[in-house]
């Protein structure tokens, strides 16, 4: 475990995962069981054990689409459309229904096949007959509960209730019904508290030490967690905890805070692909002029299509915000996109030079959910939450304190800097959809044509409705 994520080459990953999974895209689907001889060639070593781990790293990256997930839940949200509009364009418009669905096959198959391999892992690393140390044992059995919670969490959050798969066997799996989402939140925190109990500190010396679980990890995605169930006091200890073990920092420079050498960033994923130079390729990709990388001048570029800012997001910015002047610029026809992605297509020389993955966890969002707990939690802390706000306006805006006092004016200010912060990070959908203020705010926008209360939750794809005659369909659909 040591050296996690070591350069290897994506055949060897990918031969070594063949050994234990089959369609693992559709897992709910029933890929056939690993059979004794198979699984004693994963576990026989510990060489095909650690290929194994980065093999489901490898999956897990997948979900978040070399930035897709960027394209995709910011459209479902109100910070990108296409421009101009193309009827085609569900998500933005939000024109999605069950006919649809299939759109979103991959947000489903996705996180179940990296849950799949990791209780593969789960079930066999104990009786591995590979001489491990109890370390590295349970560094391994950490990451795996890990990236289970994560996968868990994931679905959660776009489906609402699912199924929740605990055990490796697809035939039980295949027919598994949905499960009431407090029992997938209570299993999604029983994972992350063991595997807080067997991260070490810090895992990896050096950059790749941000795209590994350690102990921050975990409780930096544990204050997420709890968040989003509303336990305000926990999702306050769980980000404190993190703000003050000292490993992280705002950056002051802007153009560093998504890139790999960023002090930033808590956890990232790396969805590098062959032949293509970075891990948010694809957003880099469909949101910004394929030249712009090149010959960076505002206006100079015509652009329009895919990833353009809504003008709601472009009006969210305040006058002088470092982060619109810096992080986003105009097209020719005044199409506004975002530069935290710089490396396009062609850039393979810049991405070497400058890496980019793609960024799941960073100290702001630390410091924005302690805010929001302190603000809503049964004694609300109104200074505190403040200055924790106030120190990302700061830093990132270089903007003044806020002029917000009250509870409620709290909470809307600390809704809008979520939106300016994370814009165009894959964070504004979730955010809506948590505080149940989607369906208020979609509702008034022009280009929602499609939009009604029940699409706050995404529908289950249909094939996976036929396959399984135990789920059932999201209300609405």
């Amino acid at each position: 475990m040591k050296h996690i994520y070591k350069n290897i080459s994506l055949f060897a990953i990918v031969s070594v995962l063949s050994l234990f999974t089959t369609s693992c895209e559709d897992f709910l689907v029933a890929p056939l069981p690993p059979d004794k001889i198979t699984t004693d060639k994963v576990f026989g070593s510990a060489s095909t054990i650690e290929m194994a781990m980065l093999g489901i790293y490898s999956k897990a990256s997948n979900f978040y689409g070399a930035g897709g997930i960027v394209y995709n839940t910011e459209s479902l949200a109100d910070n990108l459309s296409r421009n101009p509009p193309l009827a085609m364009d569900i998500m933005s418009n939000s024109e999605y229904d069950l006919n649809t669905s299939e759109s979103f096959s991959s947000l489903w198959s996705r996180p179940y096949s990296v849950i799949y391999e990791a209780n593969v892992m789960l079930e066999n690393l104990p009786v591995s007959t590979t001489k491990l140390s109890t370390q590295i044992l349970d560094q391994y059995l950490a990451q795996n509960l890990f990236l289970r919670a994560l996968m868990h969490f994931e679905l959660l959050r776009l489906f609402g209730d699912v199924p929740l798969v605990l055990k490796s066997d697809p035939a039980e799996s295949k027919l598994l019904a949905r499960t009431p989402k407090a029992e997938v939140y209570a299993s999604i925190i029983t994972d992350l508290k063991d595997a807080l109990n067997k991260l070490p500190e810090t895992n990896i010396s050096g950059m790749d030490a941000r795209r590994c679980a350690n102990k921050n990890v975990a409780k930096a995605l544990l204050a997420r967690v709890y968040l989003h169930m509303g336990d305000w006091a926990n999702a306050e200890a769980s980000a404190t905890e993190v703000i003050s073990s000292g490993k992280y920092m705002l950056e002051a420079d802007l153009t560093k805070v998504l890139m790999r050498r960023s002090k930033e960033i808590i956890f990232s994923m790396d969805g590098t692909m062959a032949d293509v130079p970075n891990s948010c390729w694809y957003y880099a990709m469909q949101g910004m002029p394929m030249m712009y990388s090149f010959f960076p001048e505002p206006y100079a570029w015509e652009y329009s299509g895919w990833g353009c800012l809504t003008q709601s997001a472009i009006n969210e910015f305040e006058s002088g915000d470092q982060r619109f002047s810096t992080l986003f610029t105009y097209s020719a026809e005044e199409n506004v996109f975002t530069l935290k992605y710089p490396h396009g297509m062609l850039d393979q020389e810049a991405a070497d030079a400058d890496p980019q993955d793609f960024c799941v966890l960073r100290l702001a969002e630390m410091y924005l959910i302690r805010a929001e707990a302190k603000v809503r939690k049964s004694s609300p802390d109104l200074t505190g939450a403040a200055a924790d706000l106030n120190l990302i306006r700061n830093t990132h805006g270089k903007l003044g304190n806020t002029t917000a006092t009250t509870q409620a004016a709290l909470l809307l200010a600390l809704e809008h800097e979520n939106r300016v912060e994370f814009m165009c990070e894959s964070h504004r959908w979730y955010d809506l959809v948590r505080t149940g203020r989607a369906d208020a705010v979609l509702s008034k926008e022009s280009n929602k044509t499609g939009w009604e209360s029940h699409k706050s939750l995404l529908p289950i794809p249909a094939k996976e409705l036929i396959v399984n005659n135990k789920l059932v369909q999201n209300p609405g659909y």
